[in-house]
């Protein structure tokens, strides 16, 4: 029972760290590919950008799927740790930019900066921000994706595990 529980905390500590990664990685990937003039208003520079800023959600939860499905036999479960994986990923990565926004700063964004507490509208912004944009319009929107795609990405890669590569 004991080596259950692990393994759950272990796809928890995983998709906190994803998510940390991947609130950075985007700004890298921008970086990178305006640097090489992939990323243009094109077709082409869309699809890039696209397959490697969501691609990259894949990562995490494919070995942890499989792991799952190999050790538990079990399509439900499998599923179940891609979910978990990625909404631990989410509130992470919601949290990191509510971190980024109160203490490293944003230029687009100065007046949540904890440097600028004693401005008397200070914690009314933060508020709304942190309700509105942090959880609403984040974590609870894209937990929804989470889900959903955690559910379909999970059953039908363990499906595809148990079915034709567990099997020979």
């Amino acid at each position: 029972m004991e080596i259950i529980k692990q393994r759950w905390v272990i796809y928890i500590i995983i998709g906190i760290a994803f998510g940390v990664f991947d609130f950075y990685y985007h700004s890298f990937l921008s970086n990178i590919l305006a640097r090489q003039q992939v990323f243009t208003p094109s077709i082409g520079g869309e699809i890039i950008w696209l397959t490697l800023s969501i691609g990259i959600w894949l990562v995490p939860i494919v070995p942890i799927i499989i792991y799952e499905a190999k050790i538990s036999k079990s399509k439900l479960r499998a599923s179940f740790a891609s979910i978990l994986t990625w909404c631990a990923s989410i509130v992470s990565y919601y949290l990191t930019n509510a971190f980024q926004l109160a203490f490293v700063g944003s230029s687009g964004r100065l007046e949540l900066h904890i440097s600028n507490q004693n401005d008397p509208f200070f914690w009314e912004n933060w508020g709304n921000v942190f309700y509105q944009d942090i959880i609403v319009a984040g974590i609870v929107r894209w937990s929804v994706v989470a889900v959903l795609g955690g559910l379909i990405i999970g059953f039908l890669t363990s499906f595809i595990y148990l079915r034709f590569i567990d099997n020979r």
